[in-house]
């Protein structure tokens, strides 16, 4: 508590928000190509930026990312699945802190040949606003859907 004369007053910060690169890049009328944008939605761009960085991508940071990109062509069975799903969990536990996962899924589909991954997750300051991404790993590429 501080004071200032007679008045006691409590001094608060509720600048808890995040804020973080739009992903993808876009150009706005205020923000330019660095447009921005803030908390849940901060962290979401900022995952799906972790997870589409391929491992040793990134100059004088080789383990950020995940094997998320070179598993498009991988074969389809348990042993990609289990690698993918340990870079993916080690990933964020290591590059985002901010972030609680609730569910986490890689499921291989055989018949469709892909693999779908869901995730659904909140931030540490707000763990009851959650937030999912869900990603489709085909031989055509990967597509981000949530």
């Amino acid at each position: 508590m501080a004071s200032y004369g007679d008045l006691q007053f409590v001094t608060t910060s509720n600048d808890t928000s995040v804020r973080g690169l739009a992903w993808p890049m876009k150009i706005t009328n205020t923000g330019g190509w660095c447009s921005a944008n803030y908390n849940l939605q901060a962290v979401k761009d900022g995952l799906i930026q972790l997870l589409l960085t391929q491992r040793g991508e990134r100059p004088m940071r080789p383990d950020f990312g995940t094997d998320l990109r070179s598993s498009v062509f991988g074969p389809l069975d348990a042993i990609t699945v289990n690698n993918l799903k340990s870079s993916i969990a080690s990933a964020i536990a290591k590059y985002a802190p901010r972030v609680v996962v609730k569910t986490f899924d890689v499921v291989p589909d055989i018949d469709l040949s892909r693999i779908d991954i869901s995730l659904v997750f909140s931030m540490k300051e707000n763990i009851f606003t959650t937030q999912g991404l869900n990603l489709i790993i085909t031989s055509e590429g990967i597509k981000i859907n949530g």
